[in-house]
């Protein structure tokens, strides 16, 4: 077997049997199940409450909070005008709780389609909670801001409440086929804004007041200051903040490159005409620029990381063209910050809609690298909607869609019946099995991926000894060598090669200990 062909294998197992992979997964969990199949209603964000409930979206109904020791339902609303359409992705979506809900503002915050003129439209109300023993209920709604675009595919929805006070809002480019027509990068006019015409509002991060209006510190675009905080995006259904202040989002790509995005003011994230990071990798794009390089907007920022390469490399035994492709659809995003699994600390968690796999990575220090690669975890037959951590940082629920197509366990077909439908899963350390590989950090590690001027490697353990590197590009060719690496942290400089996807060697005593696939 040639170099080319074990390069091939090696980018089939990494990519489409189990994604990119630094390291194995050391910890183990025990699964149960909250209830019964079809406890919740076509559910699709789920928070973990400051009452100690599970509180979940149900698309088509209302809000419910759910006891997670007893699966008891406590229907807290049901919405009246709600329009949802039976296989879309609109309905009632996202929802924020005030960070003060237990004390001096107990509002909930909720994203829903309704109808205006016959047409779908999405607003974003404010309701006061109350409760009455065991029965709350929501109640005295505020509309803070109508008539948004809404659409029955790529919307988007994720709402958060900032550090800053602010409400934050994704909107999907609404799966707009024509690039020309895509609104990703259209950006609106001032009388636009002056008549509250919020049509180019598709394809962006919003940023809103608290009562709706546009902050004064919002950034300016085209000359204008509006709701958006960013734009450029396709279908961006994670969203959460770190501790550091750092808003983190996961977008899902077109037949690859799911990315990861840091979210900056004013920042241009480059879709439709870039798919993860400007590496010049053919995509499925309905005829958009294929050299992505040639878009050149002065405010674009790549991802910190694009999780699955574009469609290049196929298994043969692979014959599902939908599941071939190796993009995951991420559904959802949490930041992991406790030390109750210090090996996770701060890593973000990705849900898979389309592999039925919860996907860790691994931030540095700062917070706006990846480490290494992405690693999976709790494989069952569904399609994960949302994930939260419980406060111990030892248990993790899933509430999983009703239907769809999904993967089997080997990920490489697909199958339409889901084993726990409409169901909270809950996934447990256990800790008498896990306790010896908690406080193992992997051994080697590098970032940032992708890499533009300077690639760190940290090697924590001898193994052997006289370490070196390759560099490795999709022909076969060694590109750089990388000698006498030390145990810590080893510096390389790679401004000079050109952009595209490598493989990223590493030797010991003329061993090979790790490859990794890494962007530059």
């Amino acid at each position: 077997m040639n170099f080319f062909n074990r390069l091939r294998v090696l980018f089939v197992l990494l990519i489409i049997l189990i994604g990119p992979a630094s390291h194995s997964q050391n910890e183990t969990f025990t699964m149960t199940q909250i209830g019964a199949n079809n406890l919740l209603k076509v559910p699709w964000d789920l928070q973990y409450g400051p009452d100690g409930y599970l509180w979940v979206t149900e698309k088509r109904v209302g809000v419910v909070r759910v006891n997670p020791a007893t699966a008891q339902r406590d229907e807290l609303i049901q919405l009246s005008d709600l329009s949802s359409t039976a296989t879309g992705q609109d309905g009632l979506l996202g929802m924020a709780l005030h960070p003060d809900f237990l004390t001096t503002s107990p509002y909930v915050y909720l994203s829903y389609t309704h109808l205006v003129s016959g047409q779908n439209k999405q607003k974003i109300v404010r309701y006061t909670y109350t409760i009455n023993g065991n029965d709350g209920s929501l109640y005295s709604p505020v509309v803070l801001i109508d008539n948004l675009p809404s659409s029955n595919d790529h919307q988007s929805g994720r709402l958060i409440f900032g550090p800053d006070q602010k409400l934050y809002y994704t909107i999907g480019d609404q799966a707009v086929k024509v690039c020309a027509s895509n609104l990703a990068q259209f950006l609106p006019t001032q009388l636009q804004i002056d008549q509250k015409n919020w049509a180019n509002y598709p394809g962006k991060t919003l940023r809103l007041n608290l009562d709706g209006s546009i902050p004064t510190d919002n950034p300016v675009l085209n000359g204008v200051k509006s709701h958006i905080y960013s734009y450029g995006h396709r279908n961006a259904q994670g969203l959460v903040f770190g501790s550091n202040g750092i808003l983190y989002s996961d977008e899902q790509g077109p037949s690859s490159d799911d990315e990861i995005n840091i979210i900056n003011s004013g920042k241009n994230y480059g879709w439709p005409f870039v798919a993860g990071v400007k590496d010049n990798l053919m995509y499925d794009a309905d005829g958009c620029l294929t050299t992505e390089t040639s878009f050149t907007a002065t405010n674009y920022q790549d991802p910190i990381m694009s999780l699955f390469l574009a469609n290049t490399y196929k298994d043969p035994a692979c014959t599902d063209s939908w599941m071939c492709r190796p993009n995951i659809a991420p559904s959802s995003l949490e930041i992991y910050e406790s030390d109750a699994i210090p090996a996770w600390k701060n890593s973000l968690l990705l849900t898979s809609l389309k592999k039925g796999r919860v996907y860790r990575v691994k931030l540095d220090a700062t917070g706006t690298a990846v480490v290494g690669n992405a690693i999976q975890y709790f494989y069952t037959q569904n399609r994960y909607r949302d994930i939260v951590a419980a406060p111990d940082g030892k248990s993790f629920y899933l509430i999983t869609d009703d239907s769809g197509k999904t993967a089997d366990a080997s990920g490489m077909n697909t199958v339409s019946v889901m084993q726990n439908p409409a169901a909270i899963l809950k996934f447990t350390l256990n800790e008498s099995l896990s306790v010896a590989s908690l406080e193992k950090e992997p051994a080697f590690k590098f970032w940032p991926n992708p890499a533009k001027h300077t690639l760190f490697i940290e090697i924590k353990e001898p193994n052997g000894g006289n370490f070196k590197a390759e560099l490795i590009n999709s022909s076969g060719q060694v590109v750089k060598k990388i000698k006498e690496l030390q145990l810590g942290i080893n510096e390389t400089n790679i401004a000079n090669l050109p952009v595209g996807v490598y493989i990223l060697k590493l030797y010991s005593n003329d061993t090979t200990w790790q490859e990794s696939i890494i962007h530059i």
